[in-house]
């Protein structure tokens, strides 16, 4: 897989492709991007997707970070992983938002042989979102490509969406965020260097600094995998502003508990798998009462991971 970062020409002769911003790649997006992937590698046709950084919403709207479900190096590789040939990360600024959609399809077939554009059925891209299916499906007459329409999937009755999945993430609703995506929802940071109260307590953490833009679930304790040099380590993390000994913390921070682990991490990535919410983060009178609780934080986080497993 190649992740290009503005339009260029490639080394295919025919292309079927996607557009979208896929924020999330929740299983909606999956399955146009499975099913394109999965005919085209029959016919050994290569495939290619075209995503935004910014999110246009972020733009359009002057949206605060932090804001994305995925980063655009988390987005290309998921991507990859399901056989995409080609990423292109396209900058959204405000001279992309003024393109039409003939403007902006035909900048993409200027470098790239598109036939086919695999989308979902409400999707509209170029000013105003004027770029309906039936505009696109006259467009490609004129230009000779095929639009292939697919039907959104739905959980709970619903369509799945990414904006509906961050209202999941801010309410720490993890289990519905991971079933709408179909794998638990990450957040990635390398490894800094704390206060090392958890150490002198007797439950060491890891302090991930994590890249602004990701969204964060709700204040909690929440019972997590984390995935160190492509092993996976159960673990319990508290995600917020640790009330019993900070007052004045203004940012989120990201600490997990490893059990049964100590080895030294610094610098290094760590990928932590969100899988369920145990509680909310609460004050706690003195350090006794913390650590009581931390250890029950542990036992119910090995309950869940052992149902999870």
């Amino acid at each position: 897989m190649e992740h290009l970062r503005k339009l260029q020409s490639v080394n295919a002769k025919l292309i079927w492709a996607t557009i979208g911003s896929f924020d999330g790649i929740h299983l909606g997006h999956q399955y146009i991007i499975r099913s394109m992937v999965k005919e085209a590698k029959q016919n050994n046709i290569a495939t290619a997707i075209f995503t935004f950084y910014p999110h246009p919403t972020v733009v359009l709207r002057d949206i605060p970070l932090p804001f994305y479900l995925t980063s655009p190096e988390e987005k290309a590789s998921l991507f990859g992983q399901m056989g995409i040939d080609y990423v292109f990360t396209l900058t959204f600024d405000s001279k992309l938002a003024s393109l039409s959609p003939e403007q902006f399809i035909s900048s993409i077939l200027q470098n790239i042989p598109v036939k086919q554009f695999w989308i979902g059925n409400d999707f509209t891209l170029g000013k105003g979102r004027s770029g309906t299916i039936s505009v696109l499906r006259e467009l490609g007459q004129k230009y000779s490509f095929e639009m292939i329409e697919i039907n959104h999937l739905e959980q709970s009755s619903e369509k799945i969406s990414s904006s509906t999945i961050r209202q999941w993430v801010i309410e720490g609703k993890m289990v519905s965020v991971n079933q709408a995506l179909g794998r638990p929802y990450a957040i990635t940071g390398n490894v800094i260097h704390g206060d090392s109260r958890g150490r002198t307590i007797g439950f060491p953490t890891a302090n991930l600094s994590v890249w602004e833009g990701k969204l964060l679930p709700s204040s909690g304790v929440y019972a997590t995998m984390a995935k160190i040099n492509n092993k996976s380590f159960p673990s319990v993390t508290n995600i917020g502003y640790r009330p019993t000994f900070e007052n004045n913390q203004t940012a989120a921070r990201v600490e997990t508990h490893i059990f049964n682990f100590d080895q030294n991490i610094y610098n290094l990535p760590i990928q932590l798998d969100i899988i369920e919410k145990i509680r909310p983060e609460k004050r706690f009178s003195d350090i006794s009462a913390l650590k009581d609780q931390i250890n029950q934080d542990i036992i119910k986080a090995q309950e869940i991971l052992g149902h999870a497993s």
